[in-house]
């Protein structure tokens, strides 16, 4: 993985990670979406998977065999402990996956979006992190849009997770959010430019 610059892209919910992972692509660079590989972590016939279930028990196993994920994120988001239990089996199955397709691309530029990059480690994988910043109310108000519910439930969600200032102290690079898309496709185009330079 040595010939492979990593790019850590991070933020908070709601703060436009899937439209920066978007803008890479479009530019040609490989993109690895963390999310993704972490729902694969726990499909049916998975090390997590049964891993999961002997944490949980049998009552967060569907009537197909697959896991009520509603379930569980209820269960963890009210029991800290436990999360911190199932990202123990979710973590090392996406590090490892994420690493093995990196080194498979073999491309000189790949992007891993990870909601928690430093929560999790992630971070020690990457040549550079970049945090998208954006405000809190920006960011509850598209949460709200995007996935219902209401203002509070947002809000709840994104305090449950870092702060912006927080990973702006963590991140090489970082990346404003604010709602205005031309302004965040400038920065994005000068970040790429730069990474490129320095490859």
């Amino acid at each position: 993985m040595s010939r492979t610059k990593i790019i850590g892209l991070t933020g908070g919910i709601g703060s436009g990670k899937s439209t920066a992972a978007a803008f890479f692509r479009e530019h040609g660079v490989p993109t690895l979406d963390a999310d993704v590989y972490a729902r694969a972590a726990l499909e049916p016939g998975t090390e997590s998977y049964a891993e999961t279930v002997a944490l949980f028990g049998p009552d967060v196993v569907r009537a197909d065999g697959t896991l009520d994920r509603g379930r569980i994120a209820g269960i963890v988001f009210a029991e800290e402990s436990l999360r911190l239990r199932l990202n123990g089996i979710v973590h090392p199955y996406v590090q490892r996956r994420m690493r093995e397709d990196t080194e498979r691309l073999d491309a000189p530029l790949i992007v891993w979006e990870v909601p928690l990059l430093f929560e999790s480690g992630f971070d020690r994988f990457c040549d550079r992190t970049a945090a998208i910043l954006c405000d809190e109310a920006v960011r509850a108000a598209r949460i709200v849009a995007r996935d219902g519910g209401s203002m509070e439930q947002a809000y709840a969600r994104i305090r449950a997770q870092i702060t912006d200032a927080e990973r702006a102290a963590l991140a090489t690079d970082t990346i404003e959010n604010n709602g205005d898309p031309e302004a965040m496709r400038q920065r994005l185009e000068e970040l790429l430019s730069e990474w490129k330079e320095n490859l």
